[in-house]
């Protein structure tokens, strides 16, 4: 048996961190001694050394404990989870850092929105005169019915324009709402995975803010994928953020048959 100094020094971790674990209940020293002292087996240094590599990740504590609670294809399922919010967590890393070596003062002010956990938004058909922000009354009016409703709104004033027809435009009005919550009568859900977004704030008479968000996009070495949204602010009623998912664009390699 080890004593905790043996075992910290044994397993890389430090008493306080053994102590910690221990309060924790996520690793449980293997007896004790007649002083009391806590005392390790050695077939628990792997133990140690692996929550010490999940905290390492990232993972928080509830999650670790769960983690051990489960056996079978349940741990391998939460690894999996695990796994890919790894993914989608390099991925914004690496889209930021980019981005910020990217930035210049003389560009436009296009940022960085970035949705962390799977989101739902939720969608309403709406018919409104050609013109600037167009669907401002149905943003208005969808807000007080899921108010009614008590539907809570995360964030609101979500636009896509889908279709021009004889001077009336068609398109929907969104509402980013929590997972979980029953769709409202008329309502078309869209579940959103974690997602970056490029934004631009413009002014309703703007007709080129596309073209200058792509331009920059292009030369950060980002390209637009996915959602592109326009969403209308709260006190603004002549301007609207421009949104759109971007993905960084991996360099080309020989395997791409552009090589020598």
């Amino acid at each position: 048996m080890l004593t905790i100094s043996q075992f910290a020094d044994r397993s890389g971790l430090s008493p306080s961190a053994l102590r910690f674990y221990q309060r924790k209940g996520l690793l449980l020293p293997a007896g004790r001694r007649e002083n009391g002292y806590r005392v390790y087996a050695p077939g628990q240094v792997d133990e140690a050394r692996f929550l010490s590599s999940l905290r390492a990740a990232g993972i928080p504590i509830a999650a670790i404990r769960e983690f051990l609670r489960l056996n079978g294809r349940a741990r391998e399922a939460m690894l999996t989870t695990w796994q890919q919010q790894m993914t989608a967590r390099l991925l914004s890393l690496q889209i930021a850092d980019q981005y910020l070596r990217g930035m210049k003062s003389s560009q436009p002010q296009v940022h960085l929105e970035h949705w962390r956990e799977p989101s739902v938004v939720i969608w309403f058909p709406a018919t409104a005169p050609a013109g600037p922000l167009p669907f401002r009354a149905d943003v208005t009016a969808r807000k007080k019915e899921l108010g009614r409703r008590r539907v809570p709104v995360l964030t609101s004033g979500y636009v896509r324009t889908l279709d021009l027809v004889d001077g009336q435009l068609h398109g929907e009005v969104g509402f980013r709402i929590k997972p979980g919550r029953r769709l409202p009568q008329g309502a078309r859900r869209q579940d959103v995975p974690p997602t970056l977004f490029a934004t631009l704030e413009c002014a309703a008479q703007g007709d080129k803010a596309a073209h200058r968000v792509f331009r920059f996009l292009h030369g950060l070495g980002f390209r637009p994928e996915g959602l592109h949204l326009e969403r209308y602010l709260p006190g603004a009623p002549d301007r609207y953020l421009l949104m759109m998912a971007v993905r960084r664009i991996q360099p080309a390699t020989a395997a791409d048959g552009r090589g020598g």
